[in-house]
């Protein structure tokens, strides 16, 4: 543009021509010399966007990543072989990438637990196979067992330990003085019925497991095998047991504790900036998960789209100014374990910290993110990238493609995922925001249906986009994310705030409700955007986290819930089981 408007003072009169050289001269002198163009400044060049588009949509690979991490090595304990294999293995991807990986040790535990195959049927009056599932690091049997059952003794004293030989029948699992009791008694195992179902999934079994055990040399490993039956097994097996029809059963636990020690690692893959190497952008998921399942949603979801992030990355020729990295943590599951390491091993590092993009909370689509007013100004222009290029993955999906949420501060050192870890040292942690019709906190979540088949490829897909998008864009701004507005205060986010929202059906900020769906729990109980929820079973909550915590420890077979309206207060009421799932015999 600006030649043409050189060349056009050439059919002024004669006496402008003849300056029109030196003008020209100068007007080219001078646009030399100016700062590029806002197009060429973009921190994402639309090429470049288009190429990341064009591999992470039409070529991804985000789903065989998946496959192989699900199904060929599958669960991924913290302090297990499989754990092992998961770190070995992906080292092995980042470096066919051609990215520079360490696996970085961040802990060394004493005793390997290995989950084996679980078995558990009656035998009679009825043939029945059970579903059955144990913590981890518990015991295993002693071969496959037969044998009757008998009533959980009410105390670890008196004639109600007579349980040699026999299987131990409880509502609930028991005390850790009732199971040494029974122990030593000589009782093959104790048998409970498993969390935790609720009407919209009576099936449900969730297991979680006590590392601690882990920490502890072998010859303080569990000696008694804990046995979770499917509530609706467990029923059967207690309407039996309380006919007096007197079933039998057989178990084969073959779960295994191994001497260690054994070490704990993250996997750091890394492509080096070009001109601030020093200043890293992470993207980042935790690659270990519970035993029960796959651990597919929790989270191979997020650890395959932070590996296909990287592929496409590396595919696309990126090289950004920046240096990004793509961690993969470990311990997460046990306490943000593996973050929390590398945070602390890297601390006189983390002022060099530009950003933590982290993918946890399942397999929908990553549609937003909240950052600080500040921040958002620097990332406007990365994201217009996205919401430029992409379309949201389902069809009718009325919103925004992605939205870029903007807050006075963000913050939380503790809980929640891997970027609370940075946020506890006032380093920008965000976590994706996903949308999508994957049920993730009620249906996938440490369940045994956390399987590969509850993978949305077309959401994988996208996310994985997004993520290359955001990553490259970052590393490539003028400056690192501006850090005013970072707290560490606790805020009642993360899990605790996703499980409330799901169960309410509102959306809850804090304590407040900010947007109650008109088909929602919330709505029934007579709750209306605003109304904040402040006792439940008499006693105040700090936070919503405690609202769990409150529902358990409840006596009452209904809880009474508390809400602020203004200056004034409602009561509503709700059943005991729909929060806990667990039926009391």
């Amino acid at each position: 543009m600006q030649f043409l408007r050189s060349s056009s003072l050439l059919t002024l009169p004669l006496l402008i021509g003849l300056f029109a050289p030196l003008a020209y001269a100068q007007e080219i002198a001078a646009e030399q010399a100016k700062p590029q163009s806002n197009a060429q400044a973009k921190p994402l060049s639309n090429a470049m966007a288009e190429k990341i588009k064009k591999e992470g949509i039409e070529n991804s690979k985000v789903h065989s990543i998946l496959r192989e991490m699900t199904g060929d090595i599958g669960q991924r304990l913290t302090g297990s072989d499989n754990f092992t294999k998961a770190c070995d293995w992906a080292k092995g991807e980042f470096e066919k990438m051609g990215l520079q990986v360490e696996l970085e040790q961040w802990a060394e535990w004493q005793t390997v637990w290995n989950r084996g195959k679980w078995v558990g049927r009656i035998v009679e009056p009825i043939q029945l196979d059970m579903y059955v599932a144990t913590e981890a690091w518990t015991a295993p049997t002693d071969g496959l067992q037969t044998a009757s059952f008998v009533a959980a003794p009410r105390s670890a004293t008196g004639d109600g330990v007579a349980t040699k030989g026999k299987w131990v029948l409880s509502t609930r699992k028991p005390s850790s003085s009732i199971c040494a009791a029974v122990l030593e008694a000589g009782a093959l195992g104790v048998v409970y019925r498993a969390g935790d179902p609720n009407k919209q999934f009576p099936t449900r079994v969730r297991v979680f497991g006590d590392s601690k055990v882990a920490r502890m040399p072998i010859e303080q490993a569990p000696k008694l095998p804990m046995i979770a039956v499917r509530a609706d097994d467990f029923d059967r097996l207690m309407e039996l047991f309380e006919s007096g029809k007197k079933p039998v059963a057989q178990f084969d636990i073959q779960n295994e504790f191994k001497p260690g020690p054994i070490k704990l690692h993250n996997v750091i893959a890394t492509l080096v900036g070009t001109e601030k190497p020093d200043e890293v952008v992470i993207i980042s998921s935790h690659l270990d998960s519970w035993h029960q399942a796959q651990g597919t949603t929790d989270n191979g979801t997020g650890s395959a789209t932070t590996m296909e992030a990287a592929r496409i990355l590396m595919a696309v020729g990126a090289k950004p100014k920046r240096t990004i990295k793509f961690c993969l943590w470990g311990g997460e599951e046990q306490g943000l374990l593996g973050s929390r390491g590398y945070v602390q091993r890297h601390r006189v590092d983390m002022d060099k910290v530009s950003a933590v993009f982290n993918h946890d909370t399942g397999t929908n689509w990553a549609q937003s993110l909240v950052v600080t007013n500040k921040m958002h100004a620097q990332l406007e222009p990365v994201f217009a990238q996205v919401t430029r290029l992409l379309t949201p993955p389902d069809a009718d999906f009325d919103d925004e493609v992605f939205n870029l949420i903007a807050r006075a501060e963000i913050g939380g050192g503790r809980g929640g995922s891997d970027h609370a870890s940075f946020l506890a040292v006032k380093a920008p942690g965000l976590g994706w925001g996903l949308k999508g019709r994957a049920n993730y906190f009620q249906h996938t979540w440490h369940t045994q249906w956390d399987t590969f088949d509850n993978a949305i490829e077309e959401y994988q897909r996208h996310t994985a986009t997004v993520i290359a998008m955001a990553a490259l864009g970052t590393a490539n701004l003028d400056s690192m994310l501006n850090r005013e507005g970072i707290t560490t205060r606790r805020r009642s986010r993360g899990q605790s705030q996703g499980f409330a929202s799901n169960w309410f059906g509102a959306e809850i900020d804090g304590l407040k409700f900010t947007s109650v769906k008109p088909d929602g729990r919330a709505h029934k109980l007579g709750v209306q955007n605003g109304d904040v929820l402040f006792k439940v079973d008499g006693r105040q909550l700090d936070s919503i986290r405690q609202l769990f915590q409150f529902a358990r420890e409840a006596k009452a077979d209904t809880l009474k819930l508390v809400f602020k309206r203004g200056d004034k207060t409602f009561e509503a009421v709700s059943k005991k089981e729909e929060w806990q799932g667990r039926r009391r015999r």
